[in-house]
């Protein structure tokens, strides 16, 4: 079955696609005098054959548009089929051979930033840090960055610090904090490696600091292992470790509301004080603070178990908080350098 290709309707959309293919295909040669010699004389055969006769000049001419547009025609088909092909080949090869995207986690939200400077504009409060992140404050910059399960890591001005995990860290330079929360004595802290060692905390509060020549542990609360290449080390509640190169490892105290630990608290999360009672705000600022929370006597501890919260207190510090919120309520208090009496 054949189609006269002149015969099928076609569009105005139709006409310019088949245009821009034609001037695609380019100039083609001349047809050959021999081959119009040939069609020229078939044709006048059948025209002297014919009833009507129209110009010979009319003839030729028509065969010879005629022919001229079917050549470039089969041209263009056939430098169109096998174009399309190796488009489509080359299409399916690039969808197929694109490698699969690298998924890189969030590990962890920045939740303070204190004593803003260019850090800020790198790490507004909210912005997600990637498993692999490195990253560097400057002088007087500090991050906290909340992690799973509520654990915070706290790092201070001046350090570097590369975030493999969410609970996976590399030390280069600088000090840290971290605060596992109420997980105490859980399998699994984190780990913070270190060119001294590796630490790894057993449900603690705990900093960790290096530089060029020391290895400085700090615990605040639980217990902190220490592994080098050679030695394990455990420091517990209320002790300080260094190792220094060439040194014996030196082991002191460090009481839990020491200034060595003030820095923490301008970095400690935002305090969600949403169904929390003035109990509950007390004991966190105890913690925070490294307090001990004390009342005078039962009936005042169950009276802050039922008082709620007067006042704001989000985006305040621990020390902030807590004059806040015992100003506005109905219990007297004292605020000593290691311990919060509540009191009549």
């Amino acid at each position: 079955m054949t189609y006269d290709v002149d015969k099928i309707d076609r569009g105005p959309e139709d006409e310019e696609s088949l245009d821009s293919l034609m001037k695609l295909a380019g100039e083609r040669p001349d047809i050959p005098l021999s081959v119009e010699s040939r069609v020229y004389n078939r044709v006048q055969k059948e025209w002297r054959n014919s009833a009507v006769q129209p110009s010979t000049e009319g003839v030729y001419e028509t065969v010879h548009k005629a022919w001229h547009r079917g050549a470039i025609r089969n041209t263009v088909f056939r430098w169109l089929v096998p174009v399309s092909v190796a488009a489509t080949a080359l299409l399916a090869y690039i969808f197929v051979s694109q490698p699969d995207s690298v998924f890189v986690p969030a590990v962890a939200t920045v939740s303070r930033v204190a004593n803003v400077g260019s850090l800020s504009s790198r790490y507004p409060v909210g912005t997600s840090i990637l498993a692999g992140e490195t990253i560097t404050t400057g002088q007087d910059e500090g991050l906290g960055l909340l992690l799973a399960r509520s654990e915070s890591l706290r790092i201070d001005a001046n350090t570097e610090i590369r975030i493999d995990a969410a609970d996976r860290f590399t030390l280069l330079s600088g000090r840290v904090y971290a605060d596992t929360g109420l997980f105490v004595y859980r399998n699994g802290g984190l780990a913070i490696e270190t060119v001294f060692g590796d630490v790894t905390d057993v449900g603690t509060q705990f900093s960790v600091a290096v530089d060029a020549q020391t290895l400085d542990v700090a615990v605040r609360e639980g217990r902190v292992d220490v592994q080098t290449s050679s030695d394990a080390y455990a420091a517990r509640v209320g002790e300080r470790l260094t190792l220094t190169d060439g040194q014996n490892a030196e082991l002191s105290s460090l009481a839990p509301h020491d200034g060595y630990w003030s820095w923490t608290s301008d970095l400690a999360p935002t305090f969600d004080a949403s169904n929390k009672s003035l109990l509950d705000v007390l004991k966190w600022t105890a913690r925070e603070t490294g307090r001990e929370l004390e009342f005078e006597s039962d009936d005042l501890r169950m009276r802050a178990m039922r008082a709620d919260i007067h006042g704001p207190i989000a985006g305040l510090s621990p020390d902030e908080a807590l004059e806040s919120v015992l100003i506005t309520s109905s219990v007297g208090y004292q605020i000593n350098v290691d311990r919060i009496l509540i009191e009549n």
